[in-house]
């Protein structure tokens, strides 16, 4: 027969293994690392076609050391396309346009940019953007969330 004390001690010692699997598998997912230096090369990333018919390459969706999402894609539009009616929201992105001619409107202003040129929409400005030329227009999007954006993300999804 068992004594209290040898109980006690064996209950201590299944404490003892069995607390860092119980914790283990009572932790939530853990958070992606962030994204370390790289090179996204020009023929990776998964291509989809959208729902306008575009097609998009999706290059990273990840955190970084200073931004909770680091998201990137390139997108070729036909003439006279664009991706998705204008819209706002609280993340900031940046366009670079890398072939063709996009009609880019920022507010109520409309401008023309080309090759080369990187357009700037700030967080919550109304943007929008379609192909004006008559040939395929291919273009960069940066999207920055810094961690105050995705917690007020977080919040917004909530409520």
């Amino acid at each position: 027969m068992q004594t209290s004390r040898q109980l006690r001690a064996a209950a201590f010692a299944l404490v003892l293994v069995a607390a860092p699997v119980m914790s283990a598998t009572a932790q939530a997912p853990s958070e992606p690392a962030p994204l370390q230096s790289t090179v996204f090369f020009s023929d990776s990333g998964r291509v989809r076609l959208t729902s306008t018919g575009g097609k998009q390459r999706s290059i990273v969706d990840a955190p970084t050391a200073t931004l909770a999402r680091l998201e990137m894609h390139e997108t070729t539009l036909a003439a006279g396309q664009a991706p998705h009616a204008g819209h706002r929201h609280l993340h900031e992105e940046m366009m670079i346009v890398r072939s063709g001619i996009m009609l880019v409107t920022l507010g109520e202003k409309e401008i023309t940019a080309r090759v080369g040129d990187i357009v700037f929409a700030a967080s919550n400005e109304y943007h929008g953007w379609k192909n004006a030329g008559a040939e395929p227009a291919t273009y960069l999007i940066i999207r920055l969330d810094t961690p105050g954006i995705a917690a007020a993300a977080a919040a917004a999804a909530r409520k």
